[in-house]
């Protein structure tokens, strides 16, 4: 489950998902029933009506447990959302979201290479280089790149 303050952030959230689970194959969709069909996939659900969602996951909660995924189907939710209001009065899917909670230590071990080479890919430079330009004002400021130098100082090598 993730949390997303508005639709503005929500896109930046599913792609830094992408990036951290590092998987082959990630899926985007905006319905349950596509999201029960992709086994073999990283699932990131986008719902449009995501009261509706939780709803429909809290009635089906047993039919994404068997058989085993091979990767979690992550849901994106509105901040005080509609979502997260009907997530309150499920029980059921909010018992299994409380059980399935990321271990901390486990998020803390991170492939510091392969988040570099994912960076270099993505932004066609290595950490220290782009982040040259950036300082030297050669790249725009806009939402993304502001985000993406907070990623390059998190890989910058010092």
């Amino acid at each position: 489950m993730v949390y997303y303050p508005d639709l503005g952030v929500r896109d930046w959230l599913v792609s830094e998902v992408e990036s951290i689970a590092a998987v082959e194959t990630s899926v985007r969709t905006d319905s349950v029933k596509d999201a029960r069909t992709h086994m073999d996939s990283l699932v990131l659900l986008l719902p449009a009506n995501e009261r509706a969602a939780v709803e429909e996951l809290d009635g089906a909660r047993d039919q994404f447990l068997e058989p085993k995924r091979a990767y979690p189907v992550v849901l994106f939710l509105l901040r005080d959302g509609d979502g997260a209001r009907a997530l309150r009065e499920a029980p059921s899917l909010a018992s299994w979201v409380r059980g399935s909670d990321p271990d901390p230590e486990l998020l803390a071990e991170v492939d510091v290479e392969a988040e570099r080479r994912a960076f270099e890919a993505g932004a066609g430079a290595s950490p220290e280089e782009w982040l040259a330009r950036w300082r030297a004002k050669e790249i725009p400021m806009d939402a993304s790149n502001v985000v993406l130098s907070y990623r390059a100082s998190l890989l910058e090598r010092r």
